[in-house]
């Protein structure tokens, strides 16, 4: 695991892929539970939060969807914040975002190690698959389907769902990009190692 952990750590373009995809899964997060919203008029930057606001941090509307206690206004959007909303947000997107990260530099490894392309992708497989579960509230929001309240509780069900199938599909990209990793090494060192053999 250590050589998977150094190889990302010295991969510029992963790190940047777990990071814009955490960004971009916390807004599209942010949309589908309705805190972020688009509209037409420029205004400038306001914020306001609400006195009680450590009361009401903690409810919850449905399950795993916390009340805002601020709102954000400016040029072109409106944003309700919740915090523990935004750290479910964050959660989530950061276990994707890794999730591909990592399979980014599994891939290279098993490139380096003479092994086709395909079999490093495979490691990021399941979750990919996963984030189908916390994707699907956003892609009924996105189509504009009208959900009743029983259907829009047991999607926030799925949260938590999601958050164990992505944390699932996380520790096993590490273990196959370890593998993989850990094999690139091995062959790198026997290359070193054979020309000074050699002389």
């Amino acid at each position: 695991m250590s050589e998977l952990i150094r190889r990302f750590r010295a991969d510029r373009t992963s790190q940047l892929i777990a990071l814009a995809l955490t960004v971009v899964y916390l807004l599209l997060f942010q949309f589908a539970t309705s805190e972020l919203a688009l509209h037409g008029r420029f205004q400038n930057l306001t914020f306001f939060a609400l006195a009680d606001w450590q009361a009401i941090m903690f409810e919850a509307r449905v399950p795993f969807q916390f009340e805002p206690i601020a709102i954000v206004e400016g040029p072109f959007f409106t944003w309700l914040l919740s915090p523990l909303n935004i750290g479910i947000g964050v959660m989530l997107g950061g276990l994707t975002g890794t999730q591909i990260a990592l399979t980014n530099v599994a891939r290279k490894c098993s490139t380096s190690c003479g092994l086709n392309r395909a079999t490093g992708l495979l490691a990021g497989l399941p979750g990919l698959l996963a984030g189908s579960a916390c994707c699907a509230p956003i892609i009924f929001v996105l189509l504009g389907v009208q959900l009743t309240a029983s259907i829009v509780t047991v999607m926030g069900l799925m949260v938590p769902i999601a958050f164990v199938l992505l944390a699932g599909g996380l520790l096993y990209t590490v273990r196959v990009g370890a593998r993989r990793c850990g094999e690139a090494a091995e062959l790198e060192n026997m290359i070193v190692v054979a020309p000074s053999g050699n002389s």
